[in-house]
């Protein structure tokens, strides 16, 4: 996990909030977000580790970093991403027909 934490860093930006960004009259300006933000409450570090693992996990971050990492994937790794990614092709497809059909039909029954 902490080689994972380690390899994020140059991925997902922190936020550092500063109080006395004064750029125009005393303004805050604000940052813009990118990555992953997990929030530490309360000082518990190991929750907000496990947060940000399951965050990382659910949107593919972790692939991309041992994808960068490791240059070897194994072929059966390989093969259920690659039935994943034509799986959800599929999906995506079927749903752009039963739309198009939905507007087809809207507009001719109008």
């Amino acid at each position: 996990m902490q080689a994972l934490a380690r390899a994020s860093r140059g991925i997902a930006a922190a936020v550092r909030p500063s109080a006395m960004e004064a750029g125009h009259g005393g303004q805050l300006q604000q940052q813009q977000v990118r990555g992953i933000v997990v929030q530490v409450r309360d000082g518990n570090l190991d929750r907000a580790l496990s947060i940000m693992e399951r965050k990382m996990r659910s949107s593919g971050m972790e692939r991309l970093i041992r994808a960068r990492t490791h240059h070897h994937v194994k072929d059966s790794e390989k093969r259920v991403l690659a039935r994943k990614a034509l799986m959800q092709r599929v999906r995506s497809q079927e749903l752009g027909k039963k739309l198009r059909e939905i507007l087809i039909k809207k507009i001719r029954g109008q």
